[in-house]
């Protein structure tokens, strides 16, 4: 018998060709044939409305400038980066990408009204990992429109697991570490779905983050020379827990063939964790110090606002008390919100441990024995 099917899958908006690809180069288990077949369904009749689009629309998206290289927000996942981007990005200065030019990236022009009434309902609690709500009017990773269109996602991870192997998805986010082929395949993809949105937002400078960016931040410096990275972190004990909810959770819901075990979600986690950072401090270190911020999560959110005004500052961006009175409406609406917590096992703890003691030096958190 089968699962019952996701209506808000992460690939239903998947472009016909690369939904093709994926699909040819992983295993479905039989109980999620039928999420497989409405996810073809669903990509090829949006493929005639998603050709013309491209064909209407390809020569002057490729003619677009990015004239002012975007802000990132950089953090492992669950460090707050979502809670930065959607505050940050109450500025009207800057554009970004909701959920139509993100889910359905392919088809956010033509079909945006249809869509649009679609996925506010679809969306809602669509959110698994934390108390917080998808809405048109808030920001997604701009990672998650370039997994509809490309092959290189780390959150094809989460959709085609095959009991831990899926892990080569990984990979395609430390970009820079792969042949030249693959490097061009993602600048192509990559630059197309900026220069799209940039298109759609008259020229505006984008705001993005997704915690993939993590991965790659000297590529995304080399491609965006003038692009500027808030990076946010947060107590890795918190981190690590919160993660390993989502990534589970995130698989129960997605995932079209054998997902991984709970201690291979955790040693990824982990592993992850340890590889990006040692990577990301190199990084982020050999850029302009005045290219790049560290927020601390726990003293951000006691004082969000003030945190904005140091970012503003240091970073050189203009605007902050124009756009003061958006972020206090902002923070205003999220005065109820409640955390998720967790506990910490000696075993979790221990693993931790051995692995991020670099990062609980080079931040100054304090290690539990």
């Amino acid at each position: 018998m089968g699962k019952k099917l996701n209506l808000s899958h992460n690939l239903m908006g998947c472009r016909l060709d690369n939904w093709l690809r994926l699909k040819k180069s992983n295993p479905i288990t039989a109980e999620n044939k039928g999420q497989a077949r409405l996810i073809t369904a669903v990509s090829s009749v949006l493929a005639v409305p998603a050709f013309l689009e491209w064909l209407v629309f390809y020569v002057p998206i490729k003619r677009t400038k990015i004239r002012k290289d975007p802000v990132y927000i950089v953090g492992y996942w669950r460090s707050g980066t979502t809670f930065l981007q959607n505050l940050l990005t109450r500025d009207p200065q800057f554009g970004w990408f909701d959920p139509v030019r993100t889910v359905t990236f392919s088809n956010c022009i033509f079909m945006k009204g249809i869509l649009a009434k679609a996925q506010k309902k679809l969306l809602q609690g669509a959110r698994p990992m934390d108390n917080l709500e998808y809405t048109l009017d808030l920001p997604m990773e701009e990672v998650f429109a370039q997994a509809t269109i490309s092959t290189q996602a780390i959150s094809h991870m989460l959709v085609f697991p095959d009991g831990g192997k899926g892990v080569k998805y990984i990979e395609t986010a430390f970009i820079d570490e792969q042949d030249e082929k693959r490097q061009q395949e993602w600048r192509r993809a990559y630059d197309y779905i900026l220069k799209k949105v940039t298109y759609l937002y008259g020229g505006k400078q984008l705001l993005l983050k997704s915690p993939e960016n993590t991965c790659r931040i000297g590529a995304l410096k080399k491609c965006y020379p003038g692009a500027k990275f808030i990076n946010i972190y947060r107590n890795p004990y918190t981190v690590v827990m919160s993660t390993v909810n989502m990534f589970t959770k995130e698989m129960g819901l997605f995932c079209l063939n054998e997902p991984a075990s709970h201690q291979v979600i955790e040693d990824v986690t982990i592993d992850l964790f340890e590889r990006i950072y040692k990577k990301a401090f190199r990084e982020l270190n050999a850029m302009p110090p005045e290219d790049h911020i560290d927020i601390k999560y726990e003293d951000f959110c006691k004082d969000p606002e003030g945190y904005v005004k140091q970012i503003y500052g240091h970073l050189g961006i203009d605007g902050f008390e124009e756009a003061k009175p958006y972020f206090d409406a902002y923070l205003d609406s999220q005065k109820n919100y409640r955390k998720n917590k967790f506990e910490l096992t000696p075993e979790l703890r221990d693993k931790i441990n051995a692995k991020l003691g670099f990062y609980f030096e080079y931040y100054g958190y304090e290690m539990q024995k």
